[in-house]
């Protein structure tokens, strides 16, 4: 009804009364009243885009943030016309942020001719994904408010990444070989692996200079060289699971956000560390990135985590099956799933062709029970299950809804 009840319908209608009794009672001021109603909604409607006419809106902002960051985006309005422009509103859509702050909107009293202005607003990335931004809208109903018009940018339309949030781990069994002490010079031309100080021990033929202790020889009286623990680094196969139906929850608090931040989280431990990282994942179309070392390996890993979804239809037994192609023997396997996975039959034959690769792996198993309403755990009723994966596994982690990630991880 409110809808209905807007000034250019109450004109409109007036205008029509007018006319009609005009019409029946030849009454010329009545006709002079229509004429002056129709005149003002006419010019109600016309005005508005001319308002508009010569006014153009473009926004910049950064092409990729994370999940709780804030992103500052400009928006920067011009008159391309000689006359002044007012009361203008500039809208905006920015689906990654909160529910209550996807339409940002400003308003412009006075736009001078041939004159720009540009504005800054805030706003936080809610949840990680893809997106698009925009289109930015151009909308007035100056001068009456009869009625308003309205107009698009569509070459506003941004794309727009959200990466997940990334939480520090501070340990985490992921080496597969065993430490060898050697020297400086050996340790150096070690490929793939790390260095931690070791220990000390005379100088012997063709150790490096660089890595003589000369404290130590000055305490000796003979040439002293620092040794070190290379510690063999290893590939990890993070598996994520994207089968249709296996997300559970709402929001940000559901069972494929909490497995995409442990897996961003474990791929930035990881590679750090100097261990090469692949990831693994099968939803409607396959989300694999190949291993690699690095840092800047980091960012390839963070886009494809930010764009994965549970839309597949190969289940999580499957889809470790398929993974296996992917790993070397000896390397380990990251495994991120719901305690529901653990009823699946087909699931210990997964674990059962890891093992006969002589893949290590770690299990991470989200308790999906706790993101239902109301919460109400599995575990137990996947208890078997669970405590034979764990004897399987190198290391095992249980997570709860509200859990805290990096004490579970600190454990």
């Amino acid at each position: 009804m409110r809808k209905l009840l807007n000034k250019r319908n109450v004109l409109t209608l007036l205008s029509i009364v007018f006319f009609l009794i005009a019409w029946n009672r030849s009454i010329n001021l009545l006709y002079g009243m229509f004429a002056l109603l129709a005149a003002t909604l006419i010019l109600g409607l016309l005005l508005p885009r001319r308002t508009l006419r010569g006014v153009t809106v473009a926004r910049t902002l950064p092409s990729t943030a994370f999940e709780d960051e804030d992103v500052d985006i400009i928006v920067a309005i011009s008159n391309k016309e000689r006359t002044t422009r007012s009361m203008v509103e500039v809208v905006d859509v920015f689906p990654a942020a909160g529910p209550d702050q996807q339409s940002p909107m400003t308003f412009v009293a006075t736009l001078p001719g041939r004159a720009s202005r540009s504005y800054t607003y805030r706003l936080s990335c809610f949840k990680r994904g893809e997106y698009q931004i925009g289109p930015l809208r151009l909308r007035t109903a100056y001068p009456l408010g009869i009625a308003t018009a309205e107009r698009a940018s569509n070459d506003s339309i941004t794309p727009f990444l959200v990466y997940p949030r990334v939480f520090e781990i501070t340990g985490l069994p992921l080496v597969s070989g065993g430490s060898t002490p050697m020297s400086g010079l050996e340790a150096a031309s070690k490929a793939g692996g790390s260095e931690e100080f070791f220990g000390t021990r005379e100088y012997r033929r063709g150790d490096s200079l660089r890595y003589i202790h000369w404290p130590s020889s000055a305490r000796h009286g003979e040439l002293i060289v620092k040794e070190f623990e290379v510690r063999a680094a290893t590939e990890a196969t993070i598996v994520l699971d994207l089968h249709r139906g296996e997300e559970i929850g709402e929001g940000k608090d559901t069972t494929l956000e909490y497995a995409v931040k442990i897996a961003a989280s474990i791929a930035q431990y990881s590679l750090r560390r100097g261990h090469s990282v692949q990831l693994a994942g099968y939803g409607d179309h396959e989300h694999i990135v190949p291993s690699a070392r690095g840092e800047a390996h980091l960012g390839a890993l963070l886009e494809e985590l930010a764009r994965v979804a549970a839309n597949g239809t190969t289940p999580y037994s499957a889809a470790i099956t398929r993974a296996a192609d992917l790993m070397r023997d000896g390397s380990t396997a990251v495994l991120i799933m719901t305690a529901s996975v653990l009823r699946d039959r087909e699931f210990p034959l997964g674990i059962n062709l890891l093992l006969a690769k002589r893949l290590r792996f770690l299990c991470i198993v989200i308790d999906d029970g706790s993101f239902r309403m109301p919460p109400r755990s599995v575990l137990s009723s996947v208890g078997p299950a669970l405590l034979d994966l764990r004897g399987s596994a190198a290391a095992g982690y249980t997570i709860a809804r509200g859990d805290d990630l990096p004490g579970v991880f600190a454990q």
